[in-house]
């Protein structure tokens, strides 16, 4: 479920996201039977410093294995 997911992703770095949504949902061609693909936007919003590319990317990584280890998800590729 979606819900799922959002909650999974907001688990991560809770001082840094703010806003994390569902903007996307897709189910057909390329995607596999009983599978949906959703993407999400999450808004990082740090108050004490600029956050470096590195930074972004880690938390990212971290919103990625928060997701897959919540709903068994992954990365399209």
């Amino acid at each position: 479920p979606a819900a799922k997911l959002i909650a999974a992703a907001r688990s991560v770095e809770k001082s840094l996201i703010t806003e994390a949504s569902v903007f996307d949902l897709y189910s057909g061609e390329g995607i596999d039977a009983g599978e949906k693909s959703i993407a999400i936007s999450v808004r990082l919003q740090p108050t004490e410093k600029t956050m470096t590319e590195a930074e972004i990317d880690a938390v990212a990584a971290s919103i990625v294995a928060a997701v897959a280890k919540a709903t068994g998800g992954r990365l399209r590729g």
